[in-house]
């Protein structure tokens, strides 16, 4: 765009020249001195020839400098105009560049730590299931009465915990000594462990 610009200019100054080379050969074949153009004393000793002539080159030759200057003048305005736009068009490639790199960060920064996260609840998964597993077997190992009872005093998700990780035909045994609204409301509990465990291994 710029060089454009700069092929344009030298273009309307090699028009002006031309047209100042034009304008001196007028003045040859008229036969009139160039220095009369600009001398005051000629033209009081000569108004005739000066008003004929003289006074109609000077006037179009001051026409052709005016119009080249406005459209210098236009040219320099919208050399400016573009190079504003060009600074402003920088200075926003510049800032959505940094607004980008400053979201690809903070993405970054979350998927770290929704990895941690995930460490972390996979890691109290496993510790909870120990947790049950060592408790299972006390509850097997104990009489049937007995752990019935204890099982009947912790919470439903801790008893149905308990009771997922013990054999069948331990907990089936300690099943018999349990309250019956205390038994419904473990199955529950484990029925609904169950049905969620399959779900959350497919999103995995």
């Amino acid at each position: 765009m710029k060089k454009a610009l700069y092929i344009f200019q030298a273009f309307i100054v090699i028009i002006f020249l031309v047209k100042i080379a034009t304008v001196c050969g007028l003045l040859k074949f008229l036969d009139i001195p160039q220095h009369s153009l600009f001398s005051e004393s000629r033209a009081l000793a000569e108004p005739t020839r000066q008003g004929a002539s003289g006074a109609v080159v000077k006037d179009v030759l001051d026409d052709e400098l005016t119009q080249s200057r406005n459209l210098y003048t236009a040219l320099q305005d919208r050399q400016k105009d573009l190079d504003n736009r060009e600074s402003s068009l920088k200075t926003e490639e510049s800032r959505l560049l940094s607004l980008k790199k400053e979201i690809t960060e903070k993405i970054d920064a979350l998927l770290g730590l929704e990895q941690r996260l995930n460490s972390t609840l996979s890691a109290n998964k496993e510790a909870e299931a120990k947790r049950f597993k060592d408790l299972a077997k006390v509850y097997e190992a104990a009489p049937p009465a007995r752990a019935g009872a204890m099982l009947e005093k912790l919470d439903v998700k801790t008893a149905a915990g308990i009771t997922m990780h013990m054999k069948r035909d331990k907990a089936g045994a300690i099943w018999g000594f349990l309250n019956p609204q205390k038994g419904v409301e473990i199955t529950r509990e484990i029925t609904m462990a169950t049905s969620k465990a399959p779900e959350k291994s497919v999103g995995e």
